[in-house]
């Protein structure tokens, strides 16, 4: 009878994972087309544009092609091996599926910690209710449907991370290949991006509490370490053989993430609070409310019971992961969302461990529907806008029929030109991110006495510069100016496409945020409109961004 118990649980428990791991493929694969194949992500287009270059086998150093390449050289070429027509789709259902696989590692993660602390059964649950609320997170959703060097990175931390946690609980013979397997895939993490390097803290906790005595530990540890490195070697050997040029790109984008260098994509983090705005940012949006502060109140409970002394060996390793990547990453200047992305997973297994400790309760089931529920929504609604035309190619079509050839369209500097395809069209660069001056001023006064229609792609220039008003002060004049038609320019339309489900958008009010006037009645959503706090750019810019044409007033 128990044994049939058993099957029958175990039957339920895979049935389950499949289910949820159909339901991950289809909020991550739905949409793959979300920008009609242009290329909306800059980072999309760098990595493959970079790999489109390369070729198997004449030219496989990624520094042939760009010799300031930041990121490690893995995700390029599992890019190289998709090959075909179409390589930036191709890219996106590989980051899709990559992500799904993330899913079932943290499931397997949470089954891990919670089964060896109460059991089979609560392991079961743990693992059921990780991988549901990780699989409905709108962060990994969006970046999902991106080909970048950001989800392959949460993969393999993600399965770095559980191997150094069953190294910790098997058999004493089996524990040394675990943890240099551990290793082989920490050093996959470091192969996609360079803030991997923070898994050689858990590869140690893990060979120190897997081992029997100091001299043991040392060598797993060495053997982990030498694992990854050679992980990395091979999966990024031109970074290996010109490491000194691979380490100078990485400290270039690391003097970006601290503030250091300031270009026109990280203004907007000016006066943001360390720690705090992340949070922040997750709550609104990329964890949803409920199970974001699931997910960050139970890494401070793993905290408190660490201080307790309560921790069990896979916990300890679970938290050198987690805390020293959120101390170092919530502390930077660049606090881009999608950098916290290798941290979700384990946000997700902590909240689900936070609420099996709660029982089966009326105010835990309750509990669980204000967790799931405005997270679904958030990522659903997202998923669902994908089946409209990307603004920029709505905009672009509308600029192709109301303007004639050779007419002259102001656009702003580090956005994206529209129309995307500007044949017939001159195109003058208002160079809003410059420093206020005299020269400026005659400058931008020149391009919009000559256009006849001015195009703001999206949010990035007057929502940056407006945390700047001692700065640009001119720029920002210039724009309460532009919106309030008048400059010259009469607001001729807005084209947006905001995450909406049945007569519900979901969108935050950057015109507001940024003490501007509302240029155009269509810049607010229809129907009922749920007004979110300040989102991060980086969540609008790409995939629904708002651009908003103005067209000159002619005597």
């Amino acid at each position: 009878m128990a044994r049939n118990n058993f099957a029958r649980a175990r039957l339920r428990f895979l049935g389950g994972m499949v289910g949820l791991l159909l339901m991950a493929a289809v909020l991550r694969l739905s949409g793959v087309a979300w920008d009609g194949g242009i290329g909306a992500h800059p980072d999309e287009r760098y990595l493959v544009g970079v790999s489109e270059a390369m070729a198997c086998p004449s030219r496989l150093d990624p520094f042939a092609v760009d010799p300031a390449f930041p990121y490690g050289h893995l995700p390029l070429y599992l890019f190289l091996l998709l090959g075909g027509a179409d390589r930036l789709m191709a890219a996106r259902l590989l980051t899709g599926l990559l992500d799904v696989g993330t899913v079932a590692l943290a499931a397997a993660l949470a089954r891990l910690l919670a089964g060896c602390g109460a059991g089979p059964a609560a392991g079961r649950r743990a693992a059921l209710l990780a991988a549901l609320f990780l699989a409905l997170m709108p962060l990994p959703v969006q970046q999902a449907h991106f080909a970048t060097a950001d989800v392959p990175l949460a993969f393999f931390s993600t399965g770095a991370l559980l191997f150094a946690d069953r190294a910790t609980v098997r058999h004493p013979a089996r524990r040394k290949a675990t943890v240099w397997l551990a290793g082989i895939w920490a050093g996959l993490a470091l192969g996609s991006k360079a803030g991997a390097a923070l898994l050689a803290i858990p590869l140690i906790v893990s060979a120190v509490l897997g081992a029997q005595g100091r001299r043991e530990w040392v060598r797993r540890s060495i053997g982990a370490l030498g694992a990854a490195l050679a992980a990395f070697a091979l999966t990024s050997p031109f970074a290996a053989l010109e490491f000194p040029r691979f380490l100078s790109n990485v400290a270039d984008q690391a003097a970006l993430a601290r503030g250091a260098v300031l270009v026109p994509y990280t203004l907007q983090y000016r006066g943001t609070l360390p720690y705090l705005y992340p949070i922040a940012q997750q709550l609104v949006w990329g964890m949803g409310p409920m199970l974001g502060l699931l997910g960050f109140g139970g890494l401070a409970r793993a905290v408190g019971r660490a201080a307790r002394g309560q921790l069990r060996p896979a916990e300890w390793v679970a938290l050198a992961w987690a805390l020293p990547f959120f101390a170092f990453t919530g502390g930077l200047y660049a606090k881009f969302p999608r950098y916290l992305l290798p941290l979700i997973p384990i946000l997700a297994v902590y909240a689900a461990q936070w609420m099996i400790t709660m029982g089966r309760g009326p105010a835990t089931r309750g509990l669980f529907t204000l967790a799931v529920l405005p997270t679904a929504l958030l990522s659903v609604a997202l998923v669902v806008s994908y089946g409209r035309p990307h603004p920029w190619v709505a905009a672009s079509e509308w600029i192709r029929a109301h303007l004639p050839p050779n007419s002259v369209i102001a656009v702003e500097e580090w956005d994206h030109p529209l129309p995307l395809d500007a044949e017939g069209y001159i195109l003058r660069t208002l160079p809003v991110f410059d420093p206020d001056s005299e020269e400026k001023e005659r400058r931008m006064a020149e391009v919009l006495a000559e256009a006849d229609a001015v195009v703001m792609a999206s949010r990035r220039g007057y929502g940056a510069l407006a945390r700047w008003p001692d700065c640009f002060p001119m720029t920002l004049a210039h724009y309460r100016a532009l919106f309030a038609g008048k400059r010259g320019f009469t607001a001729a339309g807005c084209w947006g496409r905001w995450p909406s489900l049945a007569g519900l958008s979901l969108a935050d009010d950057p015109f507001g945020a940024a003490g501007l006037p509302l240029p155009h009645p269509d810049c607010r959503p229809g129907g009922v409109w749920l007004r979110l706090p300040h989102l991060d750019e980086s969540f609008v810019v790409y995939d629904h961004p708002e651009v908003v044409v103005f067209l000159a007033r002619r005597p």
